[in-house]
């Protein structure tokens, strides 16, 4: 289970792990209780869009999930396969079966066209801009988390229930978010499933050889449950104190997937800006 640090810590533990710049202004904690009391702190969604024909995207995943190491359930990181080159089936077919698997989503090419993906690998934290851009190559994401992570949140978002019914594979999710503090413009709760330790081929020109048969793809985007953009969550506004609850009854879940490695990740964003104001994640499995 991961402790809140101060803030000062989390960094210094991740530049001496990442070789990133000091920064001595003071943080603050990152926490919240996910249950929709005060306090609450804002987590932050770091998708990564990666392809298993990319030879440099394996560095900006282990960069990921030293990250992750760093801040714990406070940081949710989805790896989005992405572009025709980088993350289709090999075309024509290797003779060896490498590379035969279509990693791509609905999703994932969609937010990859909307957001102009063009290089992989590249990333998204919390969908906002930093320097003006909303895409930041690897080298940045420490310090991009580090400015958002742990900031005061006006939505708490948490799974009120979650099962997987092995005999007919669906999976149930009732998501509730509470307005903690005033929150305007128009706001969308996306959910996706992900899928954890996927073993497959992979491109890394960090190994020897590159070809890698067992490479283990991590938080992998398998589809979303409401859509690629969500749906809507609050219209023009909301007061503290309200509540909403969002409720996704027998989703069938694919049947090659590992259901003690799949979890669901529901966020809010601001449909004018697209930046995640609050992210959650739980577990098929407790």
């Amino acid at each position: 289970m991961y402790k809140a640090l101060p803030r000062s810590i989390l960094y210094l533990l991740l530049c001496s792990s990442l070789g990133c710049d000091l920064v001595t202004d003071p943080l603050v904690a990152p926490g919240g209780d996910n249950s929709g009391g005060e306090g609450v702190t804002r987590k932050v969604l770091l998708e990564d869009f990666t392809g298993h024909r990319c030879n440099n995207c394996p560095a900006a995943t282990r960069t990921a999930t030293q990250l992750h190491d760093v801040y714990g359930e406070d940081l949710i990181v989805v790896g989005v396969h992405a572009t025709d080159f980088f993350g289709a089936p090999a075309n024509p077919p290797n003779s060896n079966g490498s590379y035969a698997t279509d990693f791509r989503t609905e999703a994932g090419t969609a937010y990859a066209t909307t957001f102009s993906v063009s290089f992989l690998p590249t990333g998204m934290v919390s969908r906002r801009a930093f320097n003006s851009s909303l895409l930041q190559s690897s080298s940045a994401w420490g310090s991009d988390i580090a400015d958002i992570i742990g900031q005061p949140a006006d939505l708490d978002i948490w799974f009120s229930q979650l099962d997987y019914n092995p005999d007919d594979g669906t999976v149930s999710a009732e998501v509730k978010v509470a307005v903690v503090g005033p929150v305007t413009d128009d706001h969308n709760l996306t959910i996706y499933l992900i899928e954890d330790h996927v073993v497959d081929w992979q491109l890394d020109n960090e190994a020897t050889p590159p070809d890698v048969e067992n490479y283990e793809h991590r938080h992998v985007l398998r589809t979303t449950l409401n859509g690629t953009w969500g749906v809507p969550l609050i219209t023009g506004a909301a007061n503290t104190g309200d509540t909403i609850t969002l409720s996704y009854p027998d989703f069938a879940v694919d049947p090659s997937w590992q259901p003690a490695n799949c979890a669901l990740v529901a966020y809010a964003y601001n449909t004018a800006s697209n930046e995640v104001m609050q992210v959650a994640e739980r577990n098929f499995q407790p």
